[in-house]
């Protein structure tokens, strides 16, 4: 096995992305309202679990991202984990600048924060710390409330999406 330097002036960078995508990865959307107000939507496969005493997640953005603004300037978001069904979800929220969650899709938690309707769980976060890494900015989020509820959730690998679900081993 020849095993790539990254540090090497011919790094290819489509080789490094297709070794990351042989790790399956859950498939979320982190919303927050705009400036004017407007609950906006971003999909996002970088969603981890930090700390279970005190509750912390973190998800990073592109820095080239058009809602990269957005996401690194609100105090207050949530984390979406998408039920199996939402591949169609997922690619519209991933690819349009005008990411409006509205009608159905939005509710609004305690807070005021506003949650994708259609989510297996929810996380309402508070920014606590961004870190620059790379050519990506890490959010880390104190939970301030959560749910879930049953189903198989859509999951992302090799580039395709797929579901992640509770095999019947009977």
């Amino acid at each position: 096995m020849n095993i790539e330097k990254s540090n090497q002036s011919g790094f290819d960078s489509r080789a490094y992305r297709d070794a990351l995508g042989c790790f399956g990865t859950g498939v979320c959307l982190v919303a927050a309202d705009d400036a004017n107000g407007k609950p906006r939507a971003i999909t996002v496969n970088s969603f981890s679990s930090v700390s279970l005493h005190p509750p912390i997640i973190l998800w990073s953005i592109d820095s080239q991202s058009d809602r990269y603004n957005l996401f690194t300037e609100s105090e207050l978001f949530s984390v979406n984990v998408l039920p199996a069904s939402d591949a169609e979800v997922s690619t519209h929220f991933a690819r349009y600048v005008e990411a409006e969650l509205k009608g159905e899709q939005l509710a609004r938690d305690s807070n005021g924060v506003p949650v994708y309707t259609g989510a297996l769980a929810q996380f309402v976060c508070r920014t606590s710390w961004r870190q620059k890494a790379g050519d990506h900015v890490v959010i880390f989020g104190d939970v301030i409330g959560f749910n879930s509820r049953d189903g198989d959730a859509l999951g992302f690998f090799r580039g395709n999406y797929t579901s992640h679900s509770i095999p019947d081993l009977k």
